[in-house]
């Protein structure tokens, strides 16, 4: 048979055909033990942070009364109402459990706000049967996180516990199908220190949870959760659970875990994290340092059905400020694209306040830059901070709009009775019946001005007076006042 040249060529390069392998098929059994090795030590690296909690309530009040720095009732004294027997006894079967884990060097302890608001006292049960009584150093009901730090000087122990805090890991790394490991207390089961473990998947992310009848009553409105912003589960999450860790396969915290993901109607087996991404990382970093977590606030709302063009603009916000007006359509946020309101609240929330950020629009068809001083997101509900800025000779200030938001909507507001005007200022919310501005100053007041120089936001305010010696001038709508030391 005659054999062309350019073949026996070919062939005289690669040689003969290599005859075919045999296929050898995976082996299961040593592929299932990698996984299962991975999840355990997941687990491991996890478990000595993950804390069980008790919260103990003397009756039905919704003031939170363990927090650091405030007088707490003996929990002997309403015992019935928390549970049986001695609340630091193994045998102590408590009403209301949750979970926490330990973020910080000094025994922070991250929570799920709803764990603890409303307690008078707090037990948590750690690893290596640690037991001991916590407070609040601060939390926040936007993000439903709270931190708590072990009771100093509690005489149920006789030594601080030792605490080991948990590795933070990046929840924006996590994908739909991301293994994950939750660990808690579920059913109080954990109250020798050792939490419960579920494994499972990420099942979904930018998760909802609709304002239901509880969050209506309670006048706090859409917070964080109402956003599209919670990791979705198919991890087992039982009562107890919320406020416990959720776990990459590194060990590292990517959510809490949060009972707010059951509402009636849907699968009681759904379970619903914060994530651990650069929002909440900012939020607990605050948290940790017991001070109030501040969002990014614009001014504006925008129209509805998924629309990113301009509904209304609120007088005297930074939005009022810089220019923006109706029918404006937002772009980008910073970095961050807007696509309607929801994606336009988490852009700016995710900013810090009295930062300058460039916001770009569309005007009539015209693309246009503006650059904002973003002010502060006016929270509802019950936020704890036990380390606040010092009030200046006896007075606190604030941003002159929030007199319209939340808890200070009663306040007096001058400035709102003139709407033709535009003047900056900060405005007072707090006076010392025993300093120097009682009787010159009234809450609500506006100050313009101090010592002639120009006031718009509450940082502004603390630095020009922080090194102010004898009578200070300010200025307010209703004339100058002078503050003695």
């Amino acid at each position: 048979m005659f054999t062309p040249l350019w073949l026996s060529c070919l062939l005289c390069v690669q040689g003969a055909p290599e005859p075919a392998k045999s296929y050898s098929p995976p082996d299961a059994a040593a592929i299932v033990a990698a996984l299962e090795s991975t999840v355990e030590d997941s687990i491991t690296r996890a478990r000595d942070s993950v804390v069980a909690i008790s919260r103990i309530r003397k009756g039905e009040s919704d003031r939170t009364n363990a927090v650091k720095g405030r007088a707490t009732p003996n929990p002997v004294d309403f015992r019935p109402m928390a549970g049986f027997g001695d609340p630091m006894s193994p045998d102590f079967q408590s009403f209301d459990n949750g979970s926490g884990v330990v973020v910080g060097a000094q025994g922070q302890i991250l929570t799920a706000f709803h764990v603890v608001q409303g307690a008078d006292s707090i037990v948590v049960r750690a690893s290596d049967r640690q037991e001991f009584y916590a407070e609040i150093i601060a939390a926040d009901p936007r993000s439903d996180l709270a931190v708590l730090v072990p009771k100093s000087g509690d005489p149920m122990f006789g030594r601080p516990p030792v605490l080991k805090p948990i590795r933070l890991g990046q929840s924006e790394k996590l994908r739909q199908g991301s293994f994950v490991v939750a660990l808690g207390n579920p059913f109080n089961a954990a109250k020798d220190g050792r939490p419960s473990a579920a494994f499972g998947i990420v099942s979904n992310q930018a998760r909802r949870l609709d304002l239901n009848l509880e969050d209506s009553a309670s006048g706090v409105g859409r917070q964080l959760r109402h956003l599209p912003t919670l990791l979705q589960l198919d991890s087992k999450l039982n009562l107890g659970m919320s406020g416990g860790a959720v776990v990459n396969m590194k060990g590292e915290l990517v959510g809490i875990t949060t009972s707010g993901g059951t509402p009636q109607g849907f699968d009681a087996q759904a379970g619903y994290a914060i994530p651990i991404d650069p929002l909440s990382r900012r939020a607990i970093a605050s948290l940790i340092e017991g001070k109030a977590v501040e969002y990014g606030f614009l001014g504006v709302s925008l129209s509805p059905a998924g629309s990113n063009a301009i509904n209304m603009v609120t007088p005297k916000t930074p939005a009022a400020k810089a220019g923006l007006m109706q029918l404006d359509e937002i772009i980008t946020v910073g970095d961050m694209e807007v696509a309607d309101g929801d994606s336009l609240v988490l852009a700016v929330n995710a900013l810090p306040v009295d930062t300058p950020v460039r916001i770009v629009v569309r005007r009539q068809g015209k693309v246009m830059e503006k650059e904002v001083r973003l002010a502060r997101f006016p929270v509802t509900g019950e936020v704890i901070a036990t380390n606040k800025p010092a009030p200046w000779r006896g007075m606190a200030v604030d941003f002159s709009y929030l007199a319209n938001f939340g808890p200070r909507r009663e306040l007096p507001a001058p400035i709102f009775i003139r709407p033709a005007e535009e003047i900056d200022g900060v405005i007072v919310t707090e006076i010392d019946p025993d300093s120097p501005a009682m009787g010159k100053l009234q809450v609500g007041a506006l100050i313009v001005s101090v010592n002639g120089k120009a006031v718009r936001s509450p940082a502004e305010f603390r630095e020009i007076v922080k090194d102010l010696k004898g009578p200070v001038r300010l200025v307010t709508l209703e004339g100058p006042v002078d503050i003695t030391e």
